[in-house]
């Protein structure tokens, strides 16, 4: 039982169960009227709810409204009929969908151009920070450079250091 194999050899067989359960009702199973009923009342908004399509909302007024869909649907309007006949009623707002013309057309072309517009900014961000990160630091970068005389003279006075700190008649350094 404590086999990770079989652990995992479940967890799939569970998982497996549970995929062909939840695909067991297919589209065809849904009469046509019933998908474009479905798929109108999602497309019209409720004029009452702010943000809600009839699908959603539960208002007297969207309940009406979801009955003239169907109703229509079967005395075989198009989609786009029912959908004209809500605009004349209540306007271009009661569309879940901006129309795509006219200035409405900002809210389709607006929001692409944003994103590509931000991730050519960050780009640009980015490719100058690296920039000004190869400005080498004081860190990085080497000191004065000593001739060959101030060396040899630097050296020695550390050797002369060092040997005063090694003698052992210093009186301050106990013995």
């Amino acid at each position: 039982m404590n086999n990770p194999r079989f652990i995992i050899a479940f967890a799939l067989a569970v998982i497996g169960l549970v995929a062909l359960a939840c695909t067991s009702i297919t589209e065809d199973d849904v009469p046509e009227i019933e998908r474009q009923t479905t798929a109108l009342n999602k497309a019209i908004m409720c004029p009452v709810c702010p943000g809600e399509s009839i699908d959603q909302s539960q208002n007297p007024l969207a309940v009406s409204m979801r009955a003239i869909v169907a109703e229509r649907l079967a005395d075989g309007w198009t989609g786009q009929q029912i959908k004209d006949f809500f605009v004349e009623r209540y306007g271009p707002s009661v569309l879940m969908e901006p129309p795509r013309e006219g200035i409405s057309l900002a809210a389709w072309l607006l929001p692409p151009i944003a994103v590509v517009g931000a991730i050519f900014s960050v780009f640009l961000g980015l490719r100058w920070m690296r920039r000004t990160s190869a400005v080498p630091s004081a860190a990085t970068s080497q000191g004065p450079v000593l001739t060959e005389d101030e060396q040899e003279d630097y050296f020695r006075r550390i050797e002369t250091a060092l040997d005063l700190d090694e003698s052992p008649e210093d009186p301050s350094r106990p013995s």
